[in-house]
């Protein structure tokens, strides 16, 4: 019985590439025809070593890296030598023969069209064992820590110094001949668009948070043969914080029990269609004698629908106190996981690098020269410096 990658590739062999061949040995070609290149687009093949591997399975293996190459392959295609190459500014794919210009890129382009169609082969098979691949902990997570961290920087400057809003007073006659006037109040408007800001905030720092805590895991208690990552990317907040921070430290309970009562009071309101928990001012009940009463009663002076301003200057420095509580109790309490996210590094949840971390704690105490390491390895494979 055939492997997946067996089967894939005979189906390739008779469909899209049907026309594609292993190339003839260099001394059998004629070195003065003229060659031809298409540059790819990113939007053609946004992930290069797939049309690589297309290839390969029907037999045509690549070679590299080199110079300012990080792979290449020879081929033929319909009897002219060819060639794909992943070069440090793009994908180039070239053809050699005895063609006009627009031959020539009518061709390339047939070669790219077939190649593009036997991705989705290639990529229909690697799906059957993502799922596996993700969960045995054979993955790198994009450290995405300052971009998130820039987003929730821009919320809360805002928050903490809204543009300022000028006061708008306007009066003029009716149509009746009496007169009216209108005051807008600048300071109110710039309380408001605070608010709004403020749960900005709130919603990119979470976010954060939550990201933070999943690269995290390699530097705490993460074993890749019996994690399920994709079930703790998917878990709430508060889950991926006990997942991470040590439930016994008074310390962290106290910060979560306020980080709890901010994202109750407004970030969840605002992230369910404005409905608090358990409705608080957002229901009214229809009660004989009484009126309509807030499901929330008395209860509503919490809520940011209770008053004129729905958070004052010292509410707004209160959140953000918190966060900055919180930030200084993480760099604290994991101080190996926070310097490898704040490099930027993306972060592997393979056991070969666990050990690595575990190798460079155990040598050295820290993991500056293990960091080190990854940002050169890191710099040279995006420069192509092989």
């Amino acid at each position: 019985m055939s492997t997946p990658a067996e089967a894939a590739g005979e189906y390739l062999s008779t469909t899209a590439l049907r026309d594609f061949s292993a190339p003839v040995l260099a001394e059998d070609q004629d070195s003065a025809l003229p060659t031809f290149t298409l540059n790819v687009s990113p939007q053609d093949a946004p992930v290069p070593v797939l049309l690589r591997h297309a290839l390969a399975l029907i037999g045509i293996p690549h070679s590299g890296p080199w110079e300012k190459v990080a792979w290449w392959v020879l081929f033929q295609y319909k009897g002219h030598p060819c060639s794909l190459a992943h070069q440090k500014f793009g994908l180039r794919l070239r053809i050699s023969g005895d063609l006009t210009e627009d031959q020539a890129d009518a061709v390339l382009r047939q070669i790219l069209k077939k190649l593009t169609s036997a991705v989705r082969t290639v990529e229909a098979m690697l799906t059957e064992t993502a799922g596996d691949t993700l969960n045995s902990g054979n993955v790198t997570v994009v450290n995405q820590h300052l971009q998130l961290r820039r987003a929730y920087d821009y919320f809360r400057q805002r928050a903490i110094k809204p543009d300022f809003v000028e006061d708008v007073n306007e009066s003029g006659e009716s149509p009746d001949g009496g007169k009216w006037w209108s005051h807008v109040s600048g300071k109110n408007v710039m309380a408001l668009n605070a608010s709004h800001d403020l749960v900005a905030a709130i919603s990119a720092y979470l976010s954060v948070l939550e990201h933070d805590f999943v690269l995290a895991l390699p530097f705490r208690d993460f074993d890749p043969s019996s994690d399920n990552l994709t079930k703790i990317i998917g878990a709430r907040w508060g889950d991926k914080w006990q997942r991470v921070i040590d439930s016994s430290d008074q310390e962290a309970t106290r910060l979560r029990e306020r980080l709890v009562e901010v994202v109750e009071r407004w970030r969840n309101p605002y992230s369910h269609g404005g409905f608090e928990k358990g409705h608080g001012a957002t229901v009214y009940l229809h009660t004989p004698g009484l009126g309509a009463l807030p499901v929330g009663m008395s209860s509503i002076r919490d809520s940011p629908l209770f008053s004129f301003h729905p958070v004052s200057e010292n509410g707004i420095a209160g959140v953000f106190d918190l966060f900055d509580d919180i930030d200084a109790y993480l760099v604290r309490t994991l101080p190996h996981a926070m310097a490898w996210i704040d490099s930027g590094l993306n972060i592997r949840f393979d056991a070969d690098f666990i050990a690595q971390v575990c190798n460079s704690l155990d040598t050295h105490g820290d993991l500056e020269k293990l960091i080190d390491a990854h940002a050169y390895r890191q710099e040279m494979i995006d420069n192509m410096d092989y």
